[in-house]
């Protein structure tokens, strides 16, 4: 729109791209800020990510202003890479070791440590070593060696591109990216320094006797089995021949990447390269019977028993969540007589098949799987027997004292016992339980109440639909009953409903943040998927003695997990026990590191530009450098500030009855020919048709500048000057426009907030457009994010396109006529005016539809809201 002179073309061209590179870092700030306050659950790669573009786009901006200003702010580079040093310090993953060894001996992991073998392999060997409990024996896999995989086969920068573009809130989207990665992966060759390690820790394994093996691959990742389960989310090969050993290992290590694993990880808040991946390689027990001990009664957690849950076969089918199993209460005071047992009708069994082809490794990885177990029929005689014997069950149980004593915590125990009788351990983990003595107290009385309609001396007259179900994870919760069928449905369970289903799958936890509660019609409340939901603590029920057919589609029910009932409708009674759910996440390793960076990337302490401190030494973030040289930039191109002899070079101070300061550059009859040689302008100066109609909009008499009585203005006396008015000479207020007859290009500045309006307004409707950004704010984060929704509302309403992120918009208005944009231009202004400061006093309780309905009907004045709630 403009031509500068040849003197200043040079620093002009700087200008406008210090200008981009200005607009893209307060994009990528903006992303960031929106991850850490809205808490969005991305992969850390995201953040890695945006930071990279912001930081780029920072330092783009110093080299430019060093080519406005080639004989000052040299320092800002020094400044710029200590904190752009700090952050990445805490953004870079650990030092992956790709060196040997690739593989451990079973008898020698617990001489290593978890971040080599894993949690899994390391706890089962500590146990066999130092408790002197039976295992399967083999080898383990390292993480060495899967750092080394992704490294030989250079799959980790496309792994985490691809987890950049990851949406955990979309199914669809977070199956596709998990897809593309585990096939990435899948189609990989294991490097030939593996294969030995592998072939070499077998020959070793065989050369102790162990002749014609099968074995079993388990993933062994680190964090995994831990405070966070990761229960069910990775892939268990079995009945594996020593042929096939690397494609089993392949389809393991790419399960870290399936999409209830990705789910399940992003929820918590681990990054990826804290979970690396080594797998445990142990020989194939062909199980006469399974199942899994917990070391405390969930159900009664004040009771001192241990529960055995124990099925026929292998224990997939109960840890699946597709079988129940028989269930034997043993006293830990008295572990040497079994107390209770309850005995479930058993009706199939998984079995390891017998018939192997010579040439397993050409089996393709997705058939691996189906070959090497089947589902049979269990013999009618043994459908009702129990599944473990007397002697074996209390073995178990002494077992069981004894690692819970040695973990000092609860113990979810996997166990099987051979054919020939002999019982092994194949994995211990600390079994969550969400423990509330009041609700303790509360389910004991409950169950020694006959009537179930009474529950704390409070009548309930909801109907009971279903009763006598076993608790999974203990609580109430209430919703439209979604009863889902079949798995592909799970995209279309709708948010706070109540889950109803046949069997638990594993694969349900990419829908646990949708659903209230669960009511699972049979299985055990020892499976995977309820390890799951008593993590994210989701109340949920197994085992519907009576009414699982009575529930209906969207009729919406009430959960009691505690006393195992079902309610129609919303028990009121109940209510008071519902907790607010607890998000682990705020806390997470993510939050933590993501703290640390938004405080040496998007801190503003940097915020008196007329002070003697306002200079590179005072920077104490990236967010303060790109204030500086913004800033500076601007004075810089208008040749405005304290140096002495400094030139206008054409900027012309426009003075007007508000507190508000403009530089103005003329490019092409904006102002009245009889203003040209003027060092200072009126609002009647001007002739800009764009400039005229947002200084109308500012000038607006139902606009108000100033202080109110309604707010504590001295909380903010770095903003709000002597007398609760900002004065008109201060550069807290001063902003700059480059203008012509129909083009305007302006950047306001109220105070801690900016905003960049662009636009041509002409005859030409074709031609016409605004372009608006808005950002920053001197309030709290969720007072700039109210405010963001206030601007958004109002934008939209007067035909913007507008996208938000945090308390950056973006807003786009195109094709209107003169007219409409000169009504749209003077709307814009008063909004601009009316939104000043608001971040400070807008408060989340406040009805935002109200607030824009009123400013709609000619509102703009609204600090009495912070007394006057609508």
């Amino acid at each position: 729109m403009f031509s500068p002179g040849t003197v200043l073309r040079e620093k002009y061209e700087a200008f406008k791209k210090l200008l981009e590179y200005d607009k893209k870092a307060h994009e990528f700030m903006a992303e960031l800020e929106d991850i850490f306050y809205n808490q969005k659950k991305n992969d850390f790669q995201t953040v890695v990510k945006t930071y990279d573009q912001f930081a780029a786009s920072a330092y783009g901006m110093v080299e430019e202003l060093l080519k406005m200003c080639p004989s000052n702010y040299w320092s800002l580079k020094d400044y710029f890479k200590k904190f752009d040093f700090y952050i990445r310090f805490m953004l870079a993953p650990p030092d992956f070791d790709f060196s040997p060894p690739f593989t451990i001996e079973f008898n020698k992991i617990s001489s290593f440590d978890e971040a080599i073998a894993g949690k899994k392999a390391f706890c089962l060997s500590h146990l066999n070593r130092e408790l002197h409990l039976p295992t399967p024996n083999g080898f383990v896999i390292t993480t060495n060696a899967f750092h080394y995989f992704l490294q030989a086969n250079d799959l980790q920068d496309a792994i985490n591109e691809k987890l950049t573009k990851l949406d955990i809130s979309d199914v669809s989207s977070c199956e596709q990216i998990s897809i593309e990665i585990r096939t990435m992966i899948l189609n990989a060759d294991v490097p030939d320094d593996i294969v030995i390690a592998c072939d070499n820790a077998m020959k070793s394994f065989e050369a102790r006797g162990n002749i014609n093996c099968r074995f079993a691959l388990r993933s062994s990742a680190v964090k995994e089995d831990g405070e966070i389960s990761f229960a069910g989310q990775y892939k268990t090969m079995l009945n594996m021949g020593k042929n096939d050993i690397f494609n089993g290992y392949k389809q393991v290590i790419a399960s870290k990447y399936s999409s209830q694993a990705l789910f399940y990880r992003i929820s918590h808040g681990v990054p990826d390269h804290d979970t690396p991946m080594a797998v445990l390689v142990i020989e194939m027990i062909d199980s006469k019977s399974s199942g899994v001990i917990y070391s405390k009664d969930i159900e009664n957690p004040l009771s001192d028993n241990l529960l055995i849950h124990s099925i026929w076969g292998q224990g997939e089918l109960l840890v699946e969540g597709e079988a129940a199993c028989d269930l034997i209460a043993i006293s830990k005071k008295e572990p040497d007589k079994i107390d209770s047992i309850k005995i479930a009708a058993k009706e199939k069994q998984m079995v390891l098949s017998q018939n192997h082809s010579a040439k397993e490794s050409q089996i393709k990885n997705d058939q691996i799987e189906e070959n090497q177990t089947r589902i049979i029929d269990t013999k009618k005689n043994l459908t009702y027997d129990l599944s473990l014997d007397e002697f074996s069950a209390l073995t178990l149980a002494r077992w069981a004292v004894s690692l819970e004593n040695h973990f000092n915590q609860p113990q979810d125990i996997e166990w099987c016992q051979d054919q020939s009788g002999k019982l092994f351990i194949l994995q211990s983990r600390p079994l969550n339980i969400h423990r509330d003595i009041h609700l303790d107290k509360i389910q004991n009385t409950a169950k020694q109440n006959k009537v179930l309609k009474i529950i704390n001396g409070i009548k309930i007259d909801n109907k009971i639909i279903c009763s006598k179900a076993q608790t999974v994870c203990r609580g109430v919760g209430s919703g439209s009953v979604y009863r889902l069928e079949q798995i592909s449905q799970i995209t279309q369970i709708p948010n706070g409903s109540v889950l109803v289903v046949k069997h638990a799958l594993p694969q349900f936890v990419i829908a646990i943040n949708k659903v209230n509660a669960i009511i699972i019609e049979s299985g055990s409340f020892a499976n995977h998927f309820a390890s799951i939901a008593r993590e994210f603590k989701i109340p949920a029920i197994v085992n519907i003695r009576n009414g699982f057919n009575n529930l209906v589609q969207r009729n919406c029910v009430t959960v009691d997990a505690d006393r195992g009932i079902v309610y129609d409708g919303i028990a009121t009674p109940l209510m008071g026990n519902i907790k607010p759910r607890e998000d682990n996440f705020k806390n997470s390793s993510f939050m933590i590191k993501l703290r640390y960076v938004i405080n040496f990337a998007a801190q503003l302490k940097l915020t008196e530009p007329e002070s003697d401190s306002f200079a590179p030494e005072a920077c104490r973030s990236l967010h303060d450098i790109i204030r500086f040289v913004h800033e500076t930039a601007v004075r810089e191109m208008f040749s405005i500030g304290k140096r002495k002899g400094g030139r206008k070079k054409g900027a012309k101070k426009l003075i007007l009855n508000i507190p508000m300061l403009f530089y103005v550059l003329d490019v092409g009859s904006g102002i009245n020919n009889n203003q040209k040689n003027a060092k200072i302008l009126k609002s009647d100066d001007i002739a800009s048709i764009p400039m005229q109609a947002v200084l109308k909009g500012l000038l607006h008499p139902g606009i108000c500048w100033s202080e109110t009585t309604h707010f504590d203005w001295e909380e903010y006396d770095r903003i709000v000057m002597a007398g609760g008015i900002i004065s008109a000479d201060s550069s807290m207020f001063g902003s700059y426009a480059v203008l012509s007859k129909e083009y305007l290009n302006v950047n306001f500045r109220f105070g801690y907030h900016f905003v960049i309006l662009d636009t041509i307004c002409s005859s030409s409707k074709e031609d016409n457009y605004i372009l608006f950004r808005f950002s920053g704010g001197g309030g709290t984060p969720e007072g700039r994010t109210i405010r963001a929704k206030f601007i958004k509302g109002i934008l939209t309403r007067l035909g913007f396109m507008v996208q938000i992120k945090s308390d950056l918009i973006d807003a786009e208005f195109k094709n209107g006529s003169l007219k409409i944009m000169e009504k749209t231009l003077d709307m814009t202004g008063r909004l601009l005016g009316t939104t000043k400061l608001m971040d400070m006093y807008l408060k989340k309780d406040l009805d935002i539809e109200f607030l824009i309905d009123d400013f709609m009907n000619g509102r703009y004045d609204f600090r009495s809201t912070v007394n006057d709630k609508p």
